[in-house]
């Protein structure tokens, strides 16, 4: 089979497609032929090392995407052949952009007959992450004021439509006007273009002084760092990368200004197949078959353009997820 693999990090001549041997399901997995794959800004760190994790090399990029379940291993009661799914890589939670991928089957999200696979694949990572931000690391409350740094990505889109729906307000930043459009569309308040706007400014003038319930974070670098200056008293800001750069400042002295707190939040902390997991599934698959949770798709590459993919993605010039279509058709 085709896959996208990293011998060892670098730029994007570190891409490589290849021939490898075909996967067998494992006990408790399935074996998934992929049709959609989506692009992560964890697979560009993956393959640059810089992930945060420990990764071994050389490894199989991808980490979530839709297909049809080609294979079943044993032990696995709740899947069958030819189901259409999508799902979160298993076996280090990689291997997507890729042919055939052999997932645990807690890790599969059944789909209804017919349901796109391109939009399957755009959702799994974004839409389980900004459901377990707000009701698993947070618990979210109509009302409540969410602050989304990157709103334009696919997490931050995600989460505007989830806090929408649950009566509570979400503003956002992004790093230039042009991206501010669409969650606008989908539901926030109001989003502030880093390059013009100061967003503590306005987000304190927006308040009168009051600051913010909740601050998502995945920038880092100076904007982890300002954004305690608009949390109200004991609110909390959950930051989920560094995609700006590490951050530099005393946390504790941070931490103390106004008695709020700061978490870091990994999605596989939710445990696949717990109830709290499945939970989350639910809410997710509820929103997607009534209408109310979408994720645009800023491009679509062929696996063997998976260089070009990665290029866009790093160029910050996206609104929601770029695919990779493996098998599928347009």
């Amino acid at each position: 089979m085709r896959a996208v693999t990293v011998e060892q990090p670098g730029n994007l001549d570190a891409l490589a497609v290849v021939e490898l041997a075909d996967p067998q399901p494992r006990s408790g997995e399935v074996l998934v032929a992929v049709d959609y794959a989506a692009c992560n800004w964890g697979d560009i760190q993956k393959r640059q090392g810089i992930y945060p994790d420990p990764m071994t090399y050389p490894l199989v990029l991808g980490g979530e995407g839709a297909g049809t379940v080609i294979a079943v291993g044993t032990g696995v009661e709740t899947l069958a052949i030819g189901q259409p799914v999508a799902f979160i890589s298993g076996r280090d939670m990689l291997r997507a952009f890729a042919d055939e991928v052999a997932i645990p089957a807690e890790l599969v999200v059944p789909l209804p007959p017919g349901f796109d696979r391109a939009k399957a694949a755009a959702l799994p990572v974004a839409a389980l992450t900004a459901y377990h931000l707000l009701h698993t690391a947070h618990h979210l409350r109509a009302g409540d004021r969410i602050l989304v740094h990157a709103i334009s990505g696919g997490v931050g889109l995600a989460l505007t439509q989830l806090v929408r729906d649950a009566g509570a307000i979400v503003l956002g930043t992004v790093g230039t006007g042009d991206k501010a459009a669409q969650a606008l569309a989908l539901g926030a308040e109001r989003v502030i273009a880093r390059d013009v706007e100061d967003f503590v400014e306005v987000i304190m003038r927006m308040t009168d002084g009051a600051g913010i319930d909740l601050v998502i974070d995945s920038l880092g670098a100076d904007i982890l760092e300002r954004s305690f200056d608009v949390l109200r008293p004991f609110g909390r800001l959950i930051n989920i990368g560094e995609a700006a750069g590490d951050p530099e400042f005393d946390v504790r002295k941070a931490l103390y200004r106004r008695s709020t707190s700061m978490a870091g939040f990994e999605l596989m902390h939710a445990v696949p197949g717990s109830p709290r997991w499945n939970a989350g599934v639910r809410h997710v698959m509820q929103a997607l078959e009534a209408g109310t949770l979408e994720m645009p798709i800023a491009a679509e590459f062929p696996l063997e353009e998976i260089r070009d993919a990665q290029a866009l993605l790093e160029s910050r010039r996206t609104i929601g997820k770029v695919l990779i279509r493996v098998r599928g058709e347009r």
